[in-house]
């Protein structure tokens, strides 16, 4: 047990990811990691409350290569 409460303890909560995987306009979809890279959670949202969601999350935002043309067009009509 205690090993379970060291790794736990080791988590970086503070570290937070958003990576957009895809854009299907006009929502985006994007994975969403909290203190673990190999622990996220996959969500969609209009691109507006993206930019909300990720300036209250701190997070800082990765583009996957083939989400890069798609993200780019939507948040220049923003």
């Amino acid at each position: 047990m205690a090993t379970a409460e060291a790794e736990a303890l080791s988590i970086d909560l503070d570290a937070r990811w958003i990576r957009v995987t895809a854009v299907k306009a006009p929502f985006v979809l994007f994975e969403f990691t909290l203190g673990d890279p190999d622990l996220m959670v996959e969500m969609i949202m209009p691109i507006d409350a993206l930019f909300e969601f990720r300036s209250a999350q701190h997070a800082v935002l990765e583009i996957a290569d083939e989400a890069a043309g798609a993200f780019a067009a939507l948040s220049s009509r923003q």
